[in-house]
């Protein structure tokens, strides 16, 4: 099989495989990446029917907070990672939020000035409690089966369809 060039060659049963072992690597890690980076989303407004949607939307916008409105359920889900940030820029534009403590939001200052003195708290909150751990956990997984599914099985499926035979048959 050495002396036959590449164009040559006739597709095995060996090969159509390997083939189909590559396209499905390629598959899982590209699923593997968008899982990756999907943002986490959480319940920010439970009823949109009882606020205005789109100044909501507009206000969301002109921040660059990501968001998704459930038209079934009629609740708005923010990017976990973004939701104080939107609470604040929905307080500043007259939307408060209720938190379970909603007696001590019922000023629109008081609203502000709670949610501002919460940003502060954030460093005392432990390390896997903070809003990007899950993130950048999920990322390292992400890379780790990356990583092993690569050297698993990627490599050695490569170097059969480099080398036209499995591994295992070159010591028989």
């Amino acid at each position: 099989m050495a002396n036959i060039k590449w164009t040559q060659r006739t597709l095995t049963h060996k090969d159509a495989i390997l083939y189909a072992v590559l396209t499905c690597s390629a598959m899982l890690i590209t699923a593997t990446i968008i899982w990756v980076k999907t943002p986490n989303f959480r319940p920010l407004i439970d009823d949109l029917r009882l606020v205005d949607a789109v100044k909501i939307a507009d206000v969301l916008d002109m921040h660059k907070i990501a968001y998704y409105a459930d038209v079934k359920s009629h609740m708005l889900y923010i990017d976990e990672q973004h939701t104080q940030n939107a609470r604040l820029a929905l307080t500043r534009a007259g939307f408060v939020i209720e938190y379970p403590k909603h007696a001590s939001f019922s000023a629109l200052p008081k609203a502000c000035a709670e949610l501002e003195s919460q940003f502060g708290q954030t460093a005392k909150i432990p390390i896997w409690q903070q809003s990007w751990f899950m993130s950048v956990l999920r990322l390292i997984m992400g890379t780790l089966i990356i990583i092993i599914f690569i050297v698993a099985v990627v490599r050695p499926a490569l170097r059969a369809l480099i080398y036209g035979t499995v591994p295992n048959e070159q010591h028989k």
